[in-house]
């Protein structure tokens, strides 16, 4: 069974704070300097995410565009099996003023 995202979430929450409580005793770092040194590690992990999101979306375009080529092959061949059709003669020239 999956646990719940709500749940896993919770979880990770705890653990993180548990490892910030580790790491300010064992370095014996103010919560001032914990606050600097998390607004650090945050501003990485939202790099990252706007790059996970960035080349997610490129392979979606990627997709796209590929059943896009695709499509355009298929209607040229159904363009190419049609019979073309007779188009009337014009008696008149294209551009009459000329």
């Amino acid at each position: 069974m999956n646990t719940p995202l709500a749940v896993r979430i919770e979880c990770a929450k705890g653990e993180i704070l548990n490892a910030m409580e580790t790491i300010q005793k064992r370095h014996a770092l103010p919560p001032c300097i914990m606050d600097g040194v998390l607004s650090s590690v945050l501003a990485e992990v939202r790099s990252e995410a706007k790059i996970e999101l960035i080349n997610s979306t490129n392979t979606m375009m990627a997709e796209k565009n590929e059943e896009l080529e695709k499509a355009k092959k298929a209607a040229k061949r159904v363009l190419k099996t049609e019979p073309d059709e007779e188009q009337p003669e014009q008696d008149e020239p294209e551009n009459p003023e000329e």
